[in-house]
């Protein structure tokens, strides 16, 4: 007949009196067993991504923090490898765009008294354009790309369900292609949405062609919603990336459950978080970037003061060169907190409007017994 266990010191239970459910807080484990019965596993508790019930705004933050502690190789492992491919050519594209430039301030250090062209002065207007075009698609693409990977390994690390490295690069290779589209998709909506209003705010000065505040007031009025449109349509589809994974949509879908999960006051509940996380991500992308920078004019005014000012080109390439090197370790660094954070953000969504906590409680079970540990 087996006994009820007390504390050591504490008097004991009344006969009858219920003890702890073994494996509660607070309870005893299994005691470990001879070598007769087999080995046993020690009951553990380990801390989840984020709890299985509707989540506070700490615990969304929370979550984008605490990936770092849970998967920080194989999370940084991937953003480094995609940022990496995306910045070698967002600095060639910049390169490339710079080159008129220096070739006209080394120029005008050979020989001050040469006329610039209004010809060279369009031709780096319009490489000027097309490299931040470029720069903007690109960051877009890389930026699908991670979240793809890394919103499979968030839900599993909340679920108790392992993800492999592996398993990443699988998951990117593919639902990459369609998250890209999305992403794609989403940014011609936001210009669409933006020049449609702003063009609505400027036909009042096409057509008085005079500036008065007839037509300011509306230019002005009709930049501002185009900018809140922007901000809107970002808020309504911030959730379409994992929808995509998670529930294997299509884009078209993916958009759709974007927009359920945002609509009416839900709305509200996701911008708020969605664009804290975003500026947390921001202006911690700016510090780590601006040491880098720091660096780069450091430098760049030290080549220029070794050469009594005539390797102004090196300066500039030393200093593009480096202030990218910064731009891209803030973000591949970062890059998880952000993922993390609106995985969290659509599973509090699901959670809090569709009953989902059931469901990822049972996943949770599964995995948990799956794993040997009863």
């Amino acid at each position: 007949m087996s006994t009820q266990w007390t504390a050591p010191g504490a008097p004991d239970p009344a006969p009858g009196a219920p003890g702890p459910v073994p494996g509660a807080y607070g309870a005893p484990g299994p005691a470990p067993s001879s070598g007769t019965a087999g080995p046993q596993r020690e009951l553990t508790q380990s801390m989840p991504l984020f709890p299985l019930r509707p989540l506070g705004v700490g615990e969304v933050l929370g979550a984008a923090v605490r990936i770092y502690r849970l998967r920080a190789r194989s999370v940084l492992g991937v953003a480094a490898a995609v940022y990496g491919v995306a910045f070698v050519i967002m600095t060639l594209s910049t390169g490339a765009s710079m080159v008129p430039m220096l070739g006209d301030m080394q120029s005008m250090f050979d020989d001050p008294d040469a006329p610039s062209t209004a010809f060279t002065s369009v031709q780096e207007i319009v490489l000027f354009i097309l490299s931040t075009a470029v720069t903007g698609v690109i960051t877009m693409v890389a930026t699908a790309l991670v979240t793809v990977a890394l919103t499979r390994v968030a839900l599993g690390e909340a679920t108790g369900e392992h993800v492999p490295t592996a398993q990443m690069w699988a998951t990117m290779r593919r639902r990459g292609l369609p998250a890209i589209g999305l992403s794609l998709l989403v940014g011609v909506l936001s210009m669409v949405v933006f020049f449609v209003l702003m063009g609505l705010g400027a036909a009042p000065l096409l057509v008085l062609q005079e500036a008065s505040w007839l037509t300011i007031v509306p230019l002005l009025l009709g930049l501002l919603l185009g900018l809140l449109g922007m901000v809107w349509v970002w808020a309504r589809t911030v959730l379409a990336v994992p929808a995509l994974v998670l529930e294997e949509t299509g884009v078209v879908g993916a958009l759709r459950r974007s927009f359920a999960l945002t609509r009416g006051r839900r709305l509200w509940r996701v911008l708020g978080i969605g664009a804290l996380l975003y500026l947390l991500y921001t202006f911690a992308v700016q510090v780590i970037a601006g040491v880098f920078s720091t660096i780069a004019m450091i430098a760049y005014f030290a080549i220029l003061l070794a050469s009594s000012f005539e390797a102004v080109v090196l300066g500039m390439i030393v200093l593009t060169v480096l202030m990218m090197v910064g731009s891209y370790v803030a973000t591949f660094l970062l890059a998880p907190f952000l993922s993390a954070g609106f995985v969290a953000l659509y599973a509090d969504g699901r959670m809090r409007h569709e009953a989902w906590d059931v469901e990822l409680t049972r996943r949770a079970r599964e995995a948990w017994d799956a794993d040997g540990v009863r």
